[in-house]
């Protein structure tokens, strides 16, 4: 097994650990990035969630990255990046979103990390950790040809699942909690573990096409009957569908949960049949569907600070550890959908293990509560936590 040595250590490499790399790199840590697949980007590359939506508190960072997109032919639209930095219009119009490709995104963010001389360990799964104490000491991973154990000062959970946190015994839930938790107004009477927020799988299609329609003349199931579905198109015309709110998925249950994703997979190829033989959308071609589901919600840390829907709702900013802000609506697919009269905030005690001293949690699955967690898991709202985390981890390599 080889040993690698750093001052901080990132496990996953989607928007809160590129956020995370880059955050700690700035303050002149040294820095290894771990990730599972071939590619950083995670949701973005993977499961083609390549909008960003519009919302305040984004970071210099995300500017940075639309730039050089913006830079590439048809990496990106031409949206006003300004107006995407606020929720709602003051007519409570919606902002538009940012639309842009994956692999823009992809080209972008690795310009970065060799900028920031960030290494990164791609192709390679986390398995086990190592501790003393109140501190993390190593984190141990394996690709197809190799093992490795990365010996830190300070590490950061990137991953969407939590997976080194649950690993080093952190504190951790998942589902809806019971009104009685948090006194939340939307919250269930009871806790119910599987009321997760749906997972969905994103396809692409070009419109334009001249070929004659073919109608199969088989029954849609009707979760495929969907008028109303998440479209944007994309810098070269294609347009990219979220058919959203499809099912959930049960991590517990991995018998389940591989039902789900089968299932997922399924509708997203009927989505788009009833979309060209019904749904008026008669000219449109299928390019292809995401290599990845869009998970919205597992594992979520129990972390230093839980926030809450009640600190949403009143647009809470007083924190003495405050390092983001937030707009976005509570949007539990099939369930609450409510913008916000004002921002939040979000300390960086949401992403702080209690059980130890350097381990950081920097994604979805953060110290957020089931209902919270609906309105702070956007990308570019993930990639500035992130770099709050990389910053605070910074701090510790002396």
């Amino acid at each position: 097994m080889r040993t690698l040595h750093c001052d901080v250590c990132v496990v996953g490499g989607g928007s809160g650990g590129i956020g995370a790399a880059l955050g700690a790199a700035k303050e002149g840590a040294s820095v290894i990035l771990v990730e599972k697949n071939q590619i950083l980007g995670g949701t973005v590359t993977m499961s083609w969630v390549h909008t960003w939506e519009p919302v305040c508190g984004t970071s210099a960072l995300c500017r940075n990255i639309w730039d050089r997109m913006r830079n590439l032919p048809l990496g990106a639209s031409d949206a006003d990046y300004e107006l995407s930095s606020r929720r709602l219009q003051p007519d409570g119009q919606r902002n538009p979103p940012l639309p842009f490709e994956a692999w823009a995104f992809q080209k972008a963010v690795d310009e970065l990390v060799t900028e920031a001389g960030v290494t990164v360990v791609t192709g390679t799964s986390f398995s086990a950790c190592t501790g003393e104490g109140r501190r993390l000491t190593g984190v141990i991973a394996a690709s197809a040809f190799e093992t490795i154990e990365v010996k830190a000062k300070a590490f950061i959970d990137a991953t969407a699942d939590i997976v080194v946190a649950r690993a080093a015994g952190c504190s951790y839930t998942i589902g809806a909690e019971a009104r009685s938790a948090y006194d939340e107004p939307h919250a269930p009477g009871k806790a119910d573990p599987i009321a997760l927020n749906y997972v969905n799988w994103c396809y692409r299609v070009r419109p334009g096409s001249r070929l004659p329609l073919i109608r199969t003349h088989t029954p849609f199931p009707q979760e495929a009957i969907r008028p109303s579905r998440f479209e944007v198109a994309m810098p070269n015309g294609d347009i990219l569908v979220n058919p959203c709110g499809m099912l959930v998925a049960d991590p517990s249950s991995p018998e389940d949960f591989a039902a789900a994703v089968r299932r997922a997979w399924e509708l997203a190829f009927e989505v788009h049949r009833w979309t060209v033989e019904e749904g008026g959308c008669t000219d449109r071609s299928l390019i292809g569907l995401a290599p990845e589901i869009g998970i919205r919600e597992t594992y979520r840390l129990q972390g230093a600070y839980v926030l809450t829907e009640n600190d949403i709702l009143d647009g809470r900013m007083s924190y003495p550890d405050l390092v983001c802000s937030c707009d976005h609506p509570l949007d539990l697919h099939g369930y609450i959908h409510l913008e916000l009269e004002r921002p939040y905030g979000i300390p960086l005690a949401c992403l702080e293990t209690k059980e130890y001293d350097n381990l950081y949690v920097a994604s979805r699955g953060a110290s957020f509560s089931h209902i919270a967690a609906s309105s702070c898991r956007l990308s570019r709202t993930i990639m500035t936590l992130g770099e709050a985390a990389g910053a605070a981890a910074a701090t510790l390599r002396s």
